[in-house]
């Protein structure tokens, strides 16, 4: 008898007409998501570049108004050596002011700036304003001066012997601007700069 041969069937297996076309949904999915994240991080560098840009303007607006400052407080250290040399405080010269009634020298004075020093455009508007000369930015810092009159409270009794001690004091304001022929960012700094006077 001879043996039964092994019968072997032939199964061939095709998709159902639902699992057709699968791969390509999934696959589009996945490049949709992949396409959502990176106009993400796009979107993210972006607007970190501008960030860093703005911060950059405003480092630069800030270090210019820091020169001015210097330079502000280089020309009362030059200039003002005596109480004498306090007329120059009288209202008329372009960039200093006085905030005392009567400077001492017997100049009396109460003239305050004739524009908003918190304005920038005011800045750059008005005629009466120092700059100084730095080759990075387009427009120059300025800076004006005020003297305050003596710093600190007087002695509780007046004598007539010995004379006033008391240093004198400077407001010194300032303002930088960012590079760029229209700069947008500005920086304002003051500062108060106390001087012994003879």
């Amino acid at each position: 008898m001879k043996g039964r041969q092994p019968f072997h069937r032939n199964i061939t297996t095709r998709p159902s007409a639902e699992q057709r076309g699968a791969a390509l949904v999934v696959s589009l999915i996945i490049l949709l998501v992949m396409t959502v994240i990176g106009v993400s991080a796009m979107k993210t560098t972006v607007l970190e570049e501008k960030m860093a840009a703005n911060t950059r303007q405003r480092q630069i607006a800030f270090q210019a108004a820091e020169a001015a400052l210097r330079d502000a407080e280089g020309w009362i250290q030059n200039n003002i050596s005596s109480i004498a040399d306090l007329s120059n405080f009288d209202g008329n010269t372009s960039n200093l002011y006085s905030q005392a009634i009567s400077v001492e020298g017997g100049i009396y004075a109460k003239a305050t700036p004739a524009f908003d020093t918190t304005n920038p455009s005011d800045w750059l508007s008005n005629g009466e304003t120092i700059s100084t000369s730095l080759s990075s930015v387009s427009v120059q810092p300025r800076y004006i001066i005020e003297y305050l009159g003596r710093a600190g409270e007087p002695a509780l009794e007046i004598s007539t012997t010995q004379p006033d001690s008391r240093p004198h004091a400077f407001q010194i304001t300032a303002i930088g601007w960012g590079q760029g022929s229209n700069p947008s960012a500005h920086y304002i700094v003051r500062s108060y700069y106390q001087l012994p006077l003879d």
